[in-house]
């Protein structure tokens, strides 16, 4: 999709926020500036004016642990017939542990996680979510709009649109740990945001991988550049599954296997370093 004289202009300024306030204010006036973003970047059910505002849940308790995952879910929102956009702030379900709409889904996954984050051994199969762990947390949803949970490419093709601004969000919330929900959200993240892409003589553009990324793992300095060396690596990025993975024959993922997976994951590389 081509981008407009005019959403040029406001991409240049997302890159210059210093709140995510202005941010968010410059990412919906982005939005309703789209021509056609129906089958691009938006769901011909979803009203393209909805936003889903994310980010830390609560200040006082962040860790520096930042999930980003694929989309809200609208689905119940888009059974019930409603038409007008959807104006969500999902800090507040994370925050509280429970969704009463049905928007942000898998919380037991990212409690799970931030326990094993933590360094705790004892109830990481725990099927509820845990409001005190989710508060430590801040979440990122790829695609601000909403979405189906479908498998097509409508999310990515949002965030490779929006990419100026999810860096800016990245670079705001300044965290120690990234937890990339999707292999395509950690190549888009690790590619975009981290600027680790080359390019071919034909212009196509690929990721290098040999020596980079290390048991799906990912080290960054401060500065957000790759670095293999411990004593400088301050940000450390994880590649896990989406919580809505499938395995082969068809079926999901328990909860239990999911956490089991992350927790080797996890483990894998040096720890970053602790900011002061």
């Amino acid at each position: 999709m081509r981008k407009t004289m005019e959403q040029i202009v406001v991409e240049g300024q997302a890159a210059k926020c210093e709140t995510l306030e202005e941010l968010y204010l410059l990412w919906q006036m982005m939005q309703q500036m789209e021509e056609e973003p129906f089958g691009a970047t938006c769901y011909e059910d979803i009203d393209p004016r909805s936003f889903h505002i994310d980010g830390i849940v609560s200040q006082k308790d962040f860790n520096g642990t930042l999930y980003i995952l694929k989309e809200p879910s609208m689905r119940k929102i888009i059974q019930k017939g409603q038409t007008m956009p959807v104006i969500s702030d999902m800090r507040c379900d994370l925050y509280t542990g429970k969704s009463p709409s049905g928007e942000a889904e898998y919380l037991e996954y990212l409690s799970g996680m931030q326990r094993i984050l933590n360094g705790e051994t004892e109830e990481t199969k725990r099927k509820t979510p845990d409001p005190k762990l989710l508060r430590q947390t801040a979440v990122i949803y790829i695609n601000k709009r909403g979405g189906k949970g479908a498998a097509d490419e409508i999310s990515m093709q949002y965030g490779q649109y929006y990419i100026e601004f999810l860096k800016r969000q990245i670079r705001l919330l300044n965290p120690k740990t990234i937890v990339c929900c999707g292999e395509e959200i950690f190549r888009l993240v690790i590619m975009e945001v981290f600027q680790n892409k080359r390019r071919k003589k034909n212009r196509e553009t690929y990721m290098k991988w040999k020596d980079v990324v290390i048991d799906d793992v990912f080290l960054a300095d401060s500065h957000f550049r790759h670095t293999n060396e411990e004593e400088k690596a301050a940000v450390k990025v994880i590649r896990m599954w989406s919580p809505a993975y499938r395995v082969n024959n068809g079926q999901y993922v328990s909860l239990e296997e999911y956490l089991k997976e992350f927790g080797k994951r996890a483990a894998a590389g040096p720890e970053p370093e602790k900011n002061s």
